[in-house]
């Protein structure tokens, strides 16, 4: 192991030294956690950067001709993102090529190749330490928030779907899942490697639970669902304190909702209240993931409102910018979601995404995708890449 990738590894160890020592402080995740301090977050996201510029070549080529280097970016607000399209245009990773184990795919839009996000033992050692970890201050299950005794997962297993960053997420939930509670992968894989809920036996399933159920699943699969549903004239009734956990978009593989139109087609098909949904917000090419901040607020997650405002963990956090100037956008405007995430040692600590969003005082509201293929102003454009 060279210099530089010691380096990382210290890093990672760091890191995980600090979150793990708050946690057992605090017992919890609160605002008085180390991370959520400008200094401290800014310091570890400027270090990072300047370790990952000595480790991938393309960061450092892209610096080079952007006239740009780490000891003149003194706030992690001015770190440039990756663009997402650069993960499917090369191996943005800071691991060598001979270690690399595994490989997280964007599920895309059909017809687009699809992002790489490459891992090792350390880098999932990290990911789903911290993602079990923040999924827990969230999860129905914990806190005496509710009671749930069967989890459904609509996507096809971990074992079935290597490659998959949401079901490697969902597979890591399913494995720290209280003993008491029982979990079952219904998806399947078609010959064309695309998701398929068996409907029919799926909602057979559903009808059959007495007690409590958290239902897991992509937005497009839901709608499968409740499309079968409509179209078979059927509503469940799903045990009361029954929960949904909804992910993802629609990738253009159903009919497109809004999420107000969604929840509102859950509770009146499968039985299970608006404020009973919770959201999550992820991507292949980031290790962090954002919650809806009612999930630890008002009695079950939440007073029934369908704007949801997400949070990431103290780890991460959330830079809305103009595509135009590159700039921070004031709380309540629109712009694109950027992302500087501290568990993405061996990938890019700051990711721009093609996501629209809103910032707001705690959190920030996902609009959806840009309409948009780049931003105008960014110094790091993915055709640089190729």
């Amino acid at each position: 192991m060279n210099d530089t990738l010691k380096s990382l590894d210290e890093f990672q160890d760091k890191l995980l030294t600090l979150i793990q020592s708050e946690q057992n402080r605090l017992g919890t995740i609160t605002e008085d956690h180390l991370l959520y301090r400008d200094d401290i977050f800014n310091a570890l996201a400027l270090e990072l950067l300047s370790l990952q510029q000595a480790a991938n070549p393309y960061l450092a080529k892209q610096f080079e001709q952007a006239s740009l280097n780490t000891q003149s970016l003194h706030h992690w607000k001015k770190i440039p993102g990756v663009p997402t399209q650069a993960f499917k245009l090369i191996d943005w990773s800071c691991i060598p090529e001979n270690e690399r184990s595994q490989v997280f795919y964007s599920s895309g839009t059909t017809g687009k190749d699809a992002s790489r996000h490459w891992h090792h033992g350390r880098s999932l050692e990290l990911y789903e330490t911290l993602l079990s970890l923040w999924h827990r201050e969230h999860a129905p299950w914990e806190g005496g928030m509710c009671r749930v005794d069967e989890c459904l997962f609509l996507t096809p297993s971990k074992k079935s779907a290597p490659h998959s960053s949401l079901i490697h997420m969902f597979g890591t939930i399913a494995d720290s899942l209280p003993p008491e509670v029982s979990s079952h992968f219904v998806g399947n894989i078609s010959a064309q490697n695309e998701w398929i809920l068996p409907l029919s036996a799926t909602i057979d399933q559903l009808a059959k639970f007495s007690q409590s159920v958290c239902i897991f699943g992509t937005a497009f699969l839901f709608v499968h669902l409740l499309d079968h549903l409509e179209a078979a004239g059927t509503r469940l009734s799903l045990p009361e304190g029954s929960v949904v956990f909804e992910t993802g978009g629609y990738k253009g593989k159903s009919r497109s909702l809004t999420k107000e139109k969604l929840y509102q087609e859950i509770e009146s098909k499968l039985g299970i209240l608006e404020k009973n949904i919770l959201c999550e917000y992820g991507m292949s090419e980031l290790s962090s993931q954002a919650y809806d901040l009612q999930s630890k607020s008002d009695s079950h997650f939440n007073n029934g409102s369908t704007t949801r405002r997400l949070k990431f963990p103290p780890w991460a956090r959330c830079h809305v910018i103009s595509p135009e100037t590159m700039m921070e956008v004031p709380e309540g405007d629109t712009g694109l979601i950027q992302v500087i995430d501290l568990a993405n040692v061996w990938s890019s600590v700051s990711i721009l995404t093609e996501d629209i969003g809103i910032p707001h005082k705690e959190g920030f509201e996902l609009l959806g995708r840009a309409e948009i293929s780049e931003p105008r102003g960014c110094s790091l454009m993915s055709e640089d890449f190729a």
